[in-house]
């Protein structure tokens, strides 16, 4: 007898349906939620056994050793743990001893490193040297205040950056110190800092032309991302979007080698702040390394600051210079009318958040009237006010 095909009841069909319409919506929701963010954790795995090697020559091992730390670090024990400790406690035991409140030397070295982004060179001039070859602390009382400080505020980086810019010394000028000295103050100490009227001034730098003792502020010129990212906010450019992936200015090729070729598209997609940018260790940007931006394949604990020729000729010529310069232009149009006097008010606030002199008034008038308004919002990027900071 030959055998029948199975049957499927009506209401098998209407419930294979239904199942069938749920999992299309299950589908959907799935493909529509976010990814999945990923976490990085570390495996560890048992450390292996680390033995003293006589005179160095790794084929002589001698006994084996527990991990410790410097021992020379008065008033802190260097054990970091036994034979028998695990890789999670020696890490955790090397944090505790980093970071212990008995432990001065990360926190004078955070300290010194925050102080050199702020006044272009640290307490101590060689950042990642504080042992005997690198440099004195030309104030050691204060280093060692600074990193006081920073264990009361519990290791606020916040705090401290808080506390430099609204000291006495942060807020000087460059020319001659405008922070007044006590009243009653005659001494010449080029640490007091010059006297209201500038008497003083001539004595503080024929004692510290250098100004190691902070008499007057440095002037700096902006760091290169810096100076990138000041010229898209004043032109209205600058993309502040924050966290997701860097951009990419750059071009990847496959030839005889990988080759990185830096692009220069207008696009608000390289517009983000430089924080942002995705860096090729092997490539250096033309634009960046021109202002002393170091190499990506190179860790300096200090920027060379330099002055040249080729860095002027940048800063007037290059595509990027001139397209923000187009987009400044349009930004001072846009606010400001067709109005020249009323446009080269509006672009010296944009450009130095102030208003212009009068002589400065009558020069940029004259130079927008012969050049357009471009080339006047080109000559202000490439000024000395928007460059360096004073």
């Amino acid at each position: 007898m030959a055998a029948q095909p199975a049957t499927i009841s009506d209401a098998d069909k209407a419930e294979l349906a239904r199942l069938q319409q749920r999992r299309a919506e299950l589908e959907k929701q799935i493909a529509a939620l976010p990814a999945p963010t990923k976490v990085y954790a570390v495996l560890t795995e048992p450390p292996p056994p680390v033995k003293l090697l006589k005179r160095g020559n790794p084929e002589q091992p001698a006994d084996e050793v527990s991990p410790v730390s410097l021992a020379c670090v008065t008033g802190l024990k260097p054990e970091l743990g036994t034979l028998q400790s695990s890789d999670g406690d020696r890490r955790k035991a090397f944090a505790e001893w980093v970071t212990s409140p008995a432990n001065p030397l990360t926190r004078r070295v955070l300290v010194n490193r925050l102080w050199h982004y702020h006044f272009g060179a640290g307490l101590v001039e060689t950042p990642s040297d504080f042992g005997l070859g690198g440099g004195l602390p030309s104030h050691p009382e204060l280093l060692d205040w600074l990193a006081d400080e920073l264990l009361a505020q519990r290791w606020s980086l916040k705090a401290i950056h808080r506390l430099i810019c609204t000291s006495a010394a942060y807020r000087q000028e460059s020319n001659s110190g405008s922070v007044p000295r006590p009243s009653g103050s005659g001494s010449a100490d080029p640490r007091a800092g010059p006297l209201p009227d500038g008497r003083g001034t001539d004595r503080a730098r024929s004692i510290d032309a250098s100004n190691r003792l902070l008499w007057r502020m440095n002037p700096r010129r902006l760091d290169a991302e810096s100076l990138r990212d000041s010229v898209l906010s004043v032109s209205g450019k600058l993309n502040a979007k924050m966290f997701g992936p860097g951009y990419r200015d750059f071009e990847y090729q496959e030839e005889y080698a990988p080759v990185y070729r830096y692009i220069t598209p207008d696009s608000p997609d390289l517009w983000r702040r430089s924080v942002y940018r995705f860096a090729v260790r092997t490539t250096t940007h033309q634009f960046l390394t021109t202002l002393d931006c170091p190499s990506p394949a190179n860790l300096v604990p200090a920027r060379n600051t330099t002055t040249t020729s080729l860095q002027s000729l940048t800063l007037l010529n290059n595509d990027f210079m001139l397209r923000q310069s187009s987009y400044f232009a349009d930004r001072v149009k846009s606010d400001a009318g067709t109005d020249p006097a009323t446009q080269v008010t509006r672009a010296f606030q944009l450009a130095f958040g102030r208003k212009p002199s009068p002589i400065e008034a009558t020069a940029a008038e004259a130079l927008l009237e012969s050049r357009g308004l471009p080339q006047l919002c080109r000559m202000l990027l490439n000024s000395n006010e928007f460059v360096y900071v004073d």
